[in-house]
């Protein structure tokens, strides 16, 4: 249940918020999926988040429906849909509605997930994750909704946000699938979470030690360079991570997430991110992406 207990440029809710993933694929006959929440109390929605990935980039929508009452089944319009690029990487992505959505108090509606692509990553938590909440699922192929389920959906629902923007620079090094890319997937605003993810990468067996170092602080805009490669940050945190195999095209990847501080002292930081990736048939067996920024806001 939704209730407006955090100001605008916050995140609202999140339903099942972790990084873990269930193996399931949507897609034909299931394009078209549901899932239902209530709104406890009057608000404004302007963005969602699903997690997906591990297809070729598409173009998928996000959008609030009302829920009938007789039926069951998503229904009105409200607002205007988002759309956006899906990222290979599996990651929480998503957008920003064309025109915000006014949801009543006490009152179900539906986020309706709309996807483009065969067989995409299914936004579900992993049936044995702890903790897992189940949320109501409803399918349709685009002209019916024909099925039903109760599953560990995951998804973000934002109130309207100011955020900053998100910058890239510098050059990455090639590993076996060349260079490997990283992005930010979200907003970069005080409260919110954003997710790093890293793709093109090496991969290892589930059961290796990681492969990936995500380094995490203020940029260096001319780099540094090292014999085995370029630094483009300071690298003030260091994470450690194991790629996963993703498929079409196939290729190594991972995301992790990151909360915003909710703190106005957190206001103009210039987060900045780089991986780098343990690769045998990369030069000095290192391979490393360009940089990202997320000015916080």
């Amino acid at each position: 249940m939704l209730c407006a207990a955090l100001p605008a440029q916050q995140l609202v809710f999140a339903q099942n918020d972790n990084l873990s993933y269930g193996p399931y694929a949507v897609g034909w006959p299931s394009s078209v999926i549901g899932f239902r929440f209530t709104a406890a109390t009057a608000m404004v929605l302007d963005a969602a988040q699903v997690f997906t990935g591990n297809q070729t980039p598409a173009s998928h929508s996000v959008e609030i429906r009302t829920r009938n009452t007789t039926t069951g089944l998503p229904d009105q319009l409200v607002g205007q849909p988002g759309i956006w690029q899906s990222m290979h990487a599996r990651c929480w992505q998503g957008a920003q509605f064309a025109q915000p959505a006014v949801l009543a108090a006490s009152t179900d509606y539906f986020l309706v997930w709309r996807v483009q692509g065969m067989f995409p990553q299914h936004s579900v938590s992993a049936d044995t994750y702890p903790g897992n909440v189940l949320t109501e699922a409803r399918y349709s192929d685009g002209n019916t909704w024909h099925a039903q389920s109760m599953v560990a959906a995951k998804f973000r629902l934002f109130a309207p946000y100011t955020a900053g923007p998100i910058t890239s620079f510098g050059t990455g090094k090639p590993g076996i699938y060349g260079i490997p890319t990283i992005g930010v997937s979200g907003w970069p605003a005080l409260g919110n979470p954003i997710d790093v993810w890293l793709d093109n990468a090496a991969r290892v067996a589930s059961t290796a030690p990681p492969n990936a170092l995500l380094l995490i602080g203020w940029p260096i805009p001319g780099g540094i360079p090292f014999p085995i490669g370029t630094a483009w940050c300071t690298g003030d945190v260091l994470l450690f991570a194991q790629t996963r195999l993703h498929t079409s095209p196939t290729s190594g990847a991972a995301s992790y997430t990151f909360f915003v501080p909710n703190t106005p002292a957190a206001s103009g930081l210039p987060l900045t991110f780089q991986w780098g990736v343990l690769d045998p048939l990369a030069a000095d067996g290192l391979a490393h992406t360009s940089a990202v920024t997320a000015l916080l806001q």
